[in-house]
């Protein structure tokens, strides 16, 4: 008990020298430390799988905490690094069942030194004349990136992070002066908003990090947040459509909203590093080590607006420039293009009929559905459409593409898996306390034919519920990357107090009929297509703190037997096909370029452009446009993507082709595709606009 309390005198005395060098912070109506004990419990007792607040949660949680004020290294050294350790991940969760927060206020009391310390030296390397032409790069994977022993040390980063926020500032402006000027008035701002944080705040950051300690989808919403998530999603995802996160300071496209700014301009591609953000011709704001929040408003805008995102796309710098807009449901709709499949057999020719459905999303009109409206839009109810056109058109094998479809609503997985599979278990959702609860859908199938889904790193959640049906069933082939995203868990957000906001907590894990999760290993392909997304840091197993894969008891399931017995012959096909096929020797040629070019990739350079060089990179992003200018568009000006640029589904057809002989004769015989030629559509509908399938 002595030493119990003797700990607590010595934590009350560091807090109490500490903050003798940091701000003041005010006290308020507002989250407290009684409150983190409370919320804490709520959140064990909610979450899936972690139920106590043990050593290795302790541990994440204060990982987390400081990783969230200095994602770029440059505060802390790693002398603070080991006081906050030695003993904290021990400690923390008796602290808090006491509503003890001192360790929360040390960090931060020390973090809060730090800062000040750092913003003494952030003027005299602004007024610093860099030199521009040496050769040297700053480093942007934190992960690899040691804490700085020594203030030498850090001094040298921060002077290439002011060089490198130089360097940015000058491509839009030309004055020295007013570079300078703008860099002054930026970290005067940062030492504003440093001054004006309270405890709310960094007792919110706190409960953030605890929150994410339990797995990536965990969260926690104060109230400044939710508002802002709920205005968000009023605003029906006006923007340029990409969800991003942050890792280390430094913020990626996680993914592509279907139908959404980013994706249809093809400019920009899942994994792509933002390092800068202008409002249309306006100055170059740099985001790496930028709060992801604030990074959210620079790119958030009115729709008709242009936001310009500066990306790293493994060792080259890109501008990408979009014009933000509101989704409509229309651009993300399911529709259906018919293609001819001319194959060369022993004595004649044959035709196939080739259907593909681009399926982005599984959406729902909710509202429709709630008020009882007869013809509600959902994608089971268009995929039904776009299916029994195909029919009419005497097709003889459909493709799904689900690439890029991050999933959407669990009813509209299972029906769609229903419109191919018939009445049979779909998915079956476990809580951490209960036993699996299994998913039907309870009627015929409409379409009984040769199935291909095409599938990517980004096909997630609901599509690897409809992927993980299909394979189980053996109803058809999976094909695409190696895997999908692995996104396999349910999150429930639960509204608290109004002067605490709301929680979003992992409550249950999805498994196929067959048992198997979809969590982190996702559903693997029947036949993979080298691409070079299946060598990006995309998917679950790439989070920190992941659930684990599992397994439950097999539901007893319809098995079609389409799948084992011609899975081989079609299988050596395709392969002997891509060996020799220019389009995917590049591919190739990409993954060993980009394999090799870890170290650039992990670093932006400070050295400044030759004329030459501007000239090149001028001259490049003026064929670039060119090209653009040339493709065919539609109505809204989106570059429409021809089948003659898709490989991936010129493979696809090729396999559909191969899988429908195989599954007429059980055999492929000497096949020999010579053509393939886009059917046109009896109806009028729009072409596919041009989306990023690598």
């Amino acid at each position: 008990m002595d030493s119990q309390l003797g700990r607590k005198k010595i934590w009350k005395i560091i807090v109490g020298a500490l903050l003798s060098y940091s701000l003041y912070i005010p006290a308020i109506y507002g989250l407290d430390c009684r409150d983190i004990k409370q919320m804490t419990q709520y959140y064990l007792r909610m979450h899936f799988s972690m139920h106590d607040f043990s050593p290795e949660i302790s541990q994440r949680t204060v990982n987390n905490f400081i990783r969230l004020w200095d994602p770029g290294k440059v505060y802390f050294l790693k002398e603070d690094i080991d006081k906050f350790t030695k003993k904290s991940y021990q400690q923390l969760p008796t602290m808090l069942n006491k509503a003890d927060c001192s360790l929360i206020d040390v960090i931060f009391a020390q973090y809060s030194k730090r800062f000040e310390e750092r913003q003494s030296i952030i003027p005299k390397l602004i007024d610093t004349k860099h030199d521009f032409t040496k050769d040297e790069h700053m480093q942007i994977d934190r992960k690899s990136l040691p804490y700085a022993k020594s203030q030498e040390e850090v001094y040298d980063r921060w002077r290439k992070r002011i060089k490198f926020q130089h360097l940015q500032l000058s491509k839009s402006l030309d004055d020295d002066k007013k570079v300078r000027e703008k860099l002054h008035k930026r970290y005067e701002l940062a030492s504003k908003r440093h001054k004006d944080l309270n405890t709310e705040d960094v007792y919110g950051i706190f409960m953030d990090s605890f929150a994410t300690a339990l797995d990536p989808h965990t969260d926690y919403f104060s109230p400044s947040k939710l508002e802002e998530f709920r205005i968000s999603t009023r605003l029906s995802l006006e923007g340029i459509g990409a969800l991003l996160r942050s890792e280390d300071g430094v913020t990626s496209i996680q993914s592509l909203v279907p139908g959404g700014a980013a994706q249809k301009s093809g400019k920009v591609k899942v994994d792509d590093k933002i390092v800068a953000v202008a409002q249309g011709n306006g100055t170059p704001v740099d985001v790496i080590d930028m709060d992801l929040k604030d990074v959210v408003k620079l790119i958030r805008g009115p729709g008709g607006t242009e936001v310009r995102l500066s990306i790293r796309r493994g060792e080259k710098e890109l501008v990408a420039p979009i014009i933000r807009e509101k989704i409509q449901l229309a651009d993300r709709a399911a529709k259906s293009n018919m293609y001819s499949s001319r194959v060369e057999l022993p004595g004649k020719d044959n035709t196939y009929k080739i259907g593909v459905i681009d399926l982005p999303s599984f959406y729902m009109d909710f509202e429709g559905r709630q008020a009882n409206k007869e013809n509600f839009r959902s994608s089971s109810r268009d995929m039904r459409v776009e299916i029994n056109k195909l029919k009419s058109q005497k097709v003889d094998g459909i493709i799904v593409d689900l690439r890029s479809n991050g999933g959407g609503s669990l009813d509209e997985a299972i029906n769609v898996a229903g419109l191919f599979g018939g009445s049979g278990p779909v998915v079956q959702i476990k809580g951490s306390k209960t036993k699996p609860y299994i998913n039907y859908y309870d009627r015929k199938a409409i379409y009984d034919g040769p199935l291909i889904l095409l599938i990517d790193r980004q096909s997630a959640s609901a599509s690897e519920i409809l992927a993980g049906a299909i394979k189980d069933y053996g109803r058809g082939l999976i094909v695409g990357d190696s895997h999908t995203f692995g996104k396999g868990t349910v999150q429930n957000l639960n509204d608290l107090d109004p002067k605490l906001g709301a929680i979003k907590v992992t409550i249950s894990k999805f498994f196929r009929p067959a048992g198997e999760s979809t969590q982190l290993r996702g559903v693997a392909s029947d036949i993979i297509l080298p691409s070079i997304s299946d060598y990006y840091e995309i998917g679950e197993k790439h989070y920190d703190y992941a659930i684990p894969w599992g397994e439950v008891k097999k539901a007893e399931h319809p098995q079609f037997n389409m799948v084992g017995p011609y899975l081989k012959q079609v299988k050596l096909a395709s392969a002997g096909r891509i060996k020799n096929d220019k389009g995917f020797k590049e591919v190739k040629e990409a993954i060993e370029k980009y394999q090799k070019s870890k170290e650039e990739r992990m670093r932006v350079s400070l050295k400044a452009p030759t004329k030459e060089e501007k000239e090149k990179d001028e001259k490049e992003a003026k064929e670039r446009e060119d090209i653009e200018s040339k493709m065919e568009k539609d109505a809204y000006g989106n570059i429409i993507q021809k089948l003659d640029d898709d490989i991936f589904m010129q493979e696809t057809i090729k396999i559909m082709t191969d899988y429908i002989r195989a599954l007429e004769k059980n055999k492929l015989g000497r096949i020999k595709i010579v053509e393939l030629e886009k059917k046109k559509s009896a109806s009028k509908e729009k072409k596919k606009s041009m989306v990023n399938k690598k």
